[in-house]
């Protein structure tokens, strides 16, 4: 938090200063798990202000996050063999259901678990193939089930780099409901950004979709932080359980997380943005 700050520093409270003035008018980022990109760009405004001979390296070290612009979703049918998929259904199944979140309700209609021990598992195992398909080596970030019920959606969005890659696994479903993914898109700046909130049209961003549709134990690969992807409303009284194994370019822990930024790079004038951020801007989805 600022107030943790040394503001009788005139160095330290003019790099306050600076963070204030510029989060104040950084627009937009307003869409679930954007606050990575607002970051990113606070970052290279304030760097400009008060260090502009590190805005290229700074900026250039951030382009193993994006993705190749020739990326096209993969889809796996089916992605596991049939006792092992009944094997992770039977642990899904056994959650009580205090165990669920539902935090998640009002935005997405969906309850969530994350770190299910089997999915952890599984998620290890399947590294070698997310690479493969990648293009990349990858290494394993967060994992979660996203149980999504009657009033079910996903706004149209893009995701942090901590998911970078997406491995998305239909476990069971009451019908069919279509993921719809844009080609890969250069990160948007601010001012694109500012265009842009949970609440969006889809038809509004001017991108053409592709729809996807899974079925139980087929899985999709896709660069959601650099894929706009969305879902509408699931048909009323349905129900889709999907499994979220995330992964990251190998080596870049640093990277994926802002407050590292400042060590990396040696440079602490992002030490002071990071903490001015979180205390100006919502907690991160």
């Amino acid at each position: 938090m600022f107030q943790s700050l040394d503001l009788t520093d005139p160095l330290i409270a003019h790099r306050y200063m600076v963070a204030m003035r510029v989060l104040h008018e950084l627009p937009g980022f307003d869409w679930y798990d954007s606050q990575f990109l607002a970051k990113f760009e606070a970052a290279r405004q304030m760097l400009q202000i008060v260090n502009p001979g590190s805005v290229a390296s700074f900026t250039a070290a951030f382009d193993v996050l994006r993705t190749a612009p020739d990326f096209k979703v993969c889809h796996v049918r089916p992605l596991l063999g049939d006792a092992h998929f009944e094997t992770l259904l039977a642990e899904v199944r056994a959650l009580p259901p205090k165990a669920l979140k539902s935090r998640e309700n009002a935005q997405f209609g969906r309850d969530i678990f994350h770190d299910l021990p089997a999915l952890g598992i599984l998620q290890r195992e399947l590294t070698p193939l997310v690479s493969e398909l990648a293009g990349e080596e990858v290494e394993p970030c967060y994992n979660f089930l996203s149980l999504y019920h009657g009033g079910g959606r996903c706004p149209p969005h893009m995701d942090a780099p901590s998911a970078k890659w997406t491995l998305d696994l239909c476990l069971a479903q009451s019908c069919e409901w279509p993921i719809r993914f844009s080609d890969i898109v250069p990160w948007p700046t601010a001012g694109e950004a500012a265009t842009v909130s949970d609440e969006t049209d889809p038809a509004l961003l001017g991108i053409v979709f592709e729809d996807h549709i899974l079925h139980p134990n087929e899985a999709l690969l896709f660069s959601g932080s650099s894929q706009w992807h969305y879902r509408d409303a699931i048909p009323d009284g349905g129900f889709c359980h999907l499994a979220f194994l995330h992964y990251h370019p190998a080596g870049c822990a640093d990277l994926i997380d802002p407050a590292r930024w400042a060590t990396r790079f040696g440079l602490p004038e992002l030490a002071v943005l990071d903490a001015v951020f979180d205390a100006m801007r919502p907690v991160a989805q």
